[in-house]
């Protein structure tokens, strides 16, 4: 097996939590990824960060003195993508070392986002919190190593303020692809944005497992053209386009409910039908976990 996920929160924009969202979750964008050598990654900082921090136990550190380490990714800074950081247990107990980097981003932009998040108005006094973050940056490739086993590649995703597209790859090459928030028609007929949504496709070519922002319908672009998303239908397309082994739609609306991303996991499923493809389409919801082989 070459790494297990857990989806810790799927919704996007804001959390969303009721009777309407029980089966894919109300908690805001967390993915959790686990090599079998323990290394573990986790991509965004949502509201589900905090169910994830309180699962993790309580570490002890080594004899050498050394703290386990949770390495959390952020795919950019918005408040939905973020929120869960003053809330992460390892933080707040100090027990594991948390390393934290967001591709495109300066480590002193980070550094000022997180002492925002952890500091007063938006969060109490506490001395140190700030400082048991390892706040760091992704190389001038864009690459991140997280472990010897382990790196992470930013891609650049169409978002307004910017975000990336997280690609995590283990020894032997790329494992999953994390784009929650990620606009492929912005400007359609673009030639630069044309260019760069086929060298996305190139990048992700074969990917076993591909999570993608499906945040509208087809139906509902029209009126949100620029707003940084997809459709479920264009994430479809798209990764039938990228061979990719497995889609898993994500960054729900905060206002679909369970039955209708159901209905719009159907429609996905038909264009898949429709392809004669062996594409795996499914919705991201919370709890879910996942191996790729």
């Amino acid at each position: 097996m070459r790494a297990t996920l857990r989806c810790w929160g799927t919704r996007g924009t804001f959390p969303s939590p009721g009777r309407h969202t029980l089966r894919y979750g109300g908690n805001t964008a967390c993915v959790e990824m686990r090599l079998p050598d323990g290394t573990q990654v986790v991509l965004d900082a949502g509201t589900g960060l905090r169910a994830l921090g309180y699962s993790l136990p309580i570490a002890a550190p080594s004899v050498a003195g050394a703290r386990p380490v949770v390495t959390l990714l952020l795919t950019h800074r918005h408040s939905d993508h973020v929120i869960g950081l003053a809330h992460f247990a390892p933080i707040l107990t100090r027990s594991y070392t948390v390393r934290i980097a967001c591709g495109g981003v300066t480590a002193a932009a980070l550094c000022e986002l997180a002492g925002l998040q952890l500091s007063p108005p938006l969060f109490p006094a506490l001395d140190g919190i700030v400082e048991a973050l390892t706040v760091e940056t992704f190389d001038a490739a864009n690459t991140f190593s997280v472990s010897a086993s382990c790196r992470v590649h930013a891609l650049h995703a169409q978002h307004p303020g910017g975000a990336s597209v997280l690609v995590v790859h283990d020894e032997t090459g790329p494992v999953v692809a994390y784009a929650p928030d990620n606009e492929l028609a912005f400007a359609a007929d673009d030639p630069l944005i044309t260019a760069w949504r086929d060298a996305l496709a190139h990048s992700l070519y074969g990917i076993p497992l591909l999570f993608h922002d499906a945040t509208y319908t087809d139906d509902e672009l029209g009126d949100h053209r620029g707003w940084g998303h997809s459709s479920a239908e264009e994430a479809t397309q798209f990764a039938l386009r990228c061979q990719a082994g497995t889609l898993l739609l994500t960054h729900h609306h905060p206002d679909r409910t369970d039955d209708e991303i159901d209905a719009m996991v159907a429609r996905c499923r038909a264009i898949v039908a429709d392809a004669r493809s062996a594409l795996r389409v499914d919705a991201a919801a919370e709890g879910m976990v996942l191996e790729v082989a």
